[in-house]
């Protein structure tokens, strides 16, 4: 397999995975008694069963450096999974699409580099990479709804063969 280059994080690039949510995106109204702008990007917090609560934790994340190695991909098939940069810098989001049985489809693999001003939401079931910090430690807020059976609530899955992403392109330099 070769290497994938990572790519800027756009909405509609990561529309088949999720949701990019970012001030100036969606539908914008004024509140706040008017000393704020309220943007709607119409991303949903999906929970697909009633056995799930919602939760809410911090995810502090070291640094990495590219080129990458990836040989375990994960999903939380009953809920969409928020991360909400606290102090972010740049930051490595790599999802992977499934086949018709849910299985990853690791050759489709795609990466992006997100900004610390978006924030991104998994749809349910989605494999993806665990976020990875690219110029300095960060710190994310994770929301979800969290199975109450730990056995469903998140799957993982061994490549066969590593992932290797990196480095960036032109684009994101």
């Amino acid at each position: 397999m070769g290497i994938i280059t990572p790519q800027p994080l756009h909405p509609e690039a990561f529309t088949p995975f999720g949701d990019v949510i970012q001030a100036g995106l969606g539908e914008v109204s004024r509140v706040n008694d008017g000393r704020a702008d309220r943007f709607d990007s119409g991303a949903r917090l999906d929970r697909l069963l009633a056995e799930t609560v919602p939760v809410a934790a911090v995810y502090r994340i070291d640094a990495s450096t590219l080129p990458l190695r990836i040989g375990r991909l994960e999903r939380h098939p009953l809920s969409s999974q928020l991360f909400i940069p606290m102090n972010a810098g740049r930051y490595l989001v790599v999802t992977v699409p499934s086949d018709i049985k849910g299985n990853p489809i690791p050759a489709e693999a795609a990466a992006f580099v997100a900004t610390g001003s978006q924030a991104i939401n998994y749809q349910p079931g989605v494999w993806h990479c665990p976020l990875v910090a690219l110029d300095q430690p960060a710190d994310f807020v994770m929301a979800m709804g969290k199975a109450l059976d730990p056995a469903i609530d998140c799957q993982f899955f061994d490549l066969p063969a590593a992932l290797t992403v990196g480095p960036l392109s032109n684009q994101v330099q």
